[in-house]
């Protein structure tokens, strides 16, 4: 039953017009970049010596910035990740690298989209995560 409807549903015209085979709009690339950078970000997290990974997920961060002005959600879903590990005793000198690669190497790179300018840095939206990034500057590396 499922196979039938999944090959009706491919060739019907209206359902072609509005999904992601039908439109090659900004969300169809978005979708990935924003699971390139999630991706990236848990795996920088994974053991003590992944922490580059924070690299791979700020460039990640800055194609998503690139590609969607959806790129605010995913900021505040790594930063709340980021401060959740350190409130819950889960801090360690890994979080510490990772996010601060991750934030400073993302955000860098988000204040070069024309588009986007400074709002990383003046937008009410985005003081979360830098409000975390503070705090990780602040807690003992040790």
């Amino acid at each position: 039953a499922g196979t039938a409807a999944a090959l009706v549903m491919s060739i019907i015209p209206a359902h072609i017009m509005r999904s992601v085979a039908g439109g090659y709009d900004n969300e169809s690339i978005a979708v990935s970049a924003m699971c390139m950078t999630f991706f990236f970000w848990v795996r920088s997290l994974r053991s003590e010596s992944s922490w580059p990974f924070g690299i791979a997920a700020g460039v990640c961060y800055i194609y998503m910035v690139m590609v969607w002005g959806g790129y605010i959600f995913v900021i505040n879903m790594v930063g709340i990740h980021a401060v959740f590990l350190a409130l819950t005793g889960s801090y360690t000198q890994n979080l510490y690298r990772a996010y601060t690669l991750f934030f400073v190497i993302g955000t860098f790179g988000a204040t070069r989209v024309p588009v986007v300018g400074w709002a990383p840095l003046r937008s009410l939206e985005q003081l979360g995560p830098f409000g975390g990034f503070l705090m990780f500057q602040v807690l003992p590396t040790s």
